[in-house]
């Protein structure tokens, strides 16, 4: 039987960590850029997987790549999917033996790995995404993006970039008494 869990009271109290509160996220949210040369299809998978995050608040611009291979997938299963429609599951292929001869042989159809294989990677890419319900609790969520301080727009303004100007100090009005 486990040791049960701490209660994060106690761990305040003897100085430590637990490790099953995850801390707040330091990546900021964002939109992952969209990939070119995507068909249309994939193009609104793309936009759903992308919404559900920000529904979420996980969706940062690093999610890109998952998500591209992911719609690739889809697309992958799709065409698949077609093929194992017109020729079903099991099909007959021809072999020729060591004499030459052809010989008709039953077979599972060829498409039905590349539709399984998919399969298997757009679920492995849901978990990673999060959008599984055993890995949900397990990722992030993004942090909001920081506004930029009041100084930040300063130094990007003409009149930051010029040098402040010095009005002459007259040195007699100096109080030296209330200098030492």
């Amino acid at each position: 039987m486990p040791t049960p869990r701490k209660a994060i009271e106690d761990h305040q109290l003897s100085g430590t960590k637990p490790h099953y509160v995850e801390p707040s996220s330091d990546v900021p949210a964002g939109r992952p850029k969209f990939p070119a040369n995507f068909t249309p299809a994939m193009k609104s998978t793309f936009k759903q997987i992308v919404k559900l995050l920000e529904t979420r608040r996980t969706c940062t611009q690093g999610d890109a790549e998952i998500i591209r291979l992911f719609c690739i997938a889809k697309a992958r299963h799709a065409r698949a999917l077609e093929h194992l429609a017109a020729e079903g599951e099991i099909t007959t292929y021809v072999r020729l033996d060591s004499n030459g001869q052809p010989h008709d042989v039953v077979k599972e159809n060829l498409w039905l790995k590349v539709c399984t294989d998919s399969e298997k990677f757009q679920l492995a890419a849901l978990d990673r995404l999060g959008l599984t319900p055993l890995n949900r609790g397990k990722i992030k969520s993004a942090s909001d993006p920081k506004a930029p301080k009041p100084d930040d727009d300063a130094t990007f303004s003409r009149e930051a970039a010029q040098p402040p100007v010095d009005d002459d100090v007259d040195l007699n009005s100096i109080d030296l008494s209330k200098i030492q």
